[in-house]
């Protein structure tokens, strides 16, 4: 069996789906969640188990029977995820499963300016060390929340971000599920290190060109400060350990170091990966010809 944690997640409900597209039967597919009651829309016959990366006993109780674990992490501070993680290795080695896929961060480096990368190189270092069989898989900056942002930013007509010549390897959250799918699927990928990334380093002036040529709309990059950043992203009433995220994501964009391009999506599931303007279209495909409004707030979506 293949367990999904966590398994009603955006990525781990599109692993899921993927996974049985490629030929797993749902009955071996296993979505772990910590509360089964909110794990509605899976597909018939996936296993619902209760796993919270908080308790690992709750994890080693869903984790029994299955061979290989997908982690995907959470979104908390850096030094609870690194106890998350502990806890979810833990509790595998002790449930009997074989192999581990972590989905990580191109931004597994020392040096990497991103605040979370301290948890990368931890869980990283963890999982290499855990005794188990393992594949690590660092993604780029995902596509889907600038798609996402896109009708926002044609009524404002301007793309505003804390950076001048971050290039970013956009990649979709389809491309990393369909991706972290095959992943599970190969034991040929035991103790690989993979890149999932875009088919292209945008700049974020010629990602103001693809939106604009998505949409019909004239979109125009605007740098802000990160005092702005900071400012637009309260206006949002975002926490501010969220903000301090975000700001350091993007000062390690700054630094190129989500600008590397691989072609292990395309390499993976022998489909070229998603550019962002596809993946616009394709959740988006309502957006053309919205009208152009500026309005005092500014969504501050990664």
């Amino acid at each position: 069996m293949i367990f999904i944690m966590a398994g009603t997640g955006q990525v781990g409900r599109a692993t899921i789906d993927s996974l049985i597209s490629q030929g797993i039967p749902a009955s071996a597919v296993v979505a772990g969640t910590r509360d089964v009651q909110k794990a509605t829309g899976l597909p018939a016959d996936v296993q619902i188990r209760r796993a919270d990366y908080k308790d690992r006993l709750s994890m080693e109780v869903a984790f029994r029977g299955s061979e290989t674990l997908i982690l995907i992490p959470t979104k908390t501070m850096p030094a609870p995820r690194c106890v998350e993680h502990g806890n979810a290795l833990d509790a595998a080695k002790a449930a009997g499963v074989k192999r581990i896929v972590f989905l990580s961060l191109q931004a597994a480096t020392p040096q990497s300016l991103f605040i979370v990368a301290s948890f990368i190189l931890f869980a990283e270092s963890a999982t290499r060390l855990c005794g188990l069989e393992w594949t690590i898989a660092r993604m780029s900056l995902y596509t889907d929340p600038v798609a996402e942002w896109v009708p926002d930013l044609v009524r404002m007509g301007r793309l505003p971000y804390p950076v001048t010549d971050a290039r970013i390897a956009f990649v979709s959250r389809a491309n990393i599920a369909n991706s972290l799918a095959v992943i599970a699927r190969r034991a040929d990928l035991n103790g690989r290190i993979l890149e999932l990334t875009g088919p292209a380093a945008l700049s974020m002036p010629e990602l103001a060109n693809v939106i604009s040529d998505s949409t019909g709309a004239p979109i125009r990059f605007e740098t802000i400060t990160d005092a702005e950043y900071r400012e637009m992203c309260r206006k949002d009433r975002l926490p501010e350990e969220i903000i301090e995220i975000l700001s350091t994501m993007y000062r390690a964009a700054e630094a190129q170091e989500f600008s590397h391009v691989s072609p292990a999506v395309e390499l993976l599931t022998g489909k070229p990966a998603e550019s962002v303007g596809s993946a616009i279209s394709r959740l988006q495909p309502m957006t053309r010809g919205l009208p152009r409004l500026e309005i005092s707030t500014s969504n501050t979506r990664a």
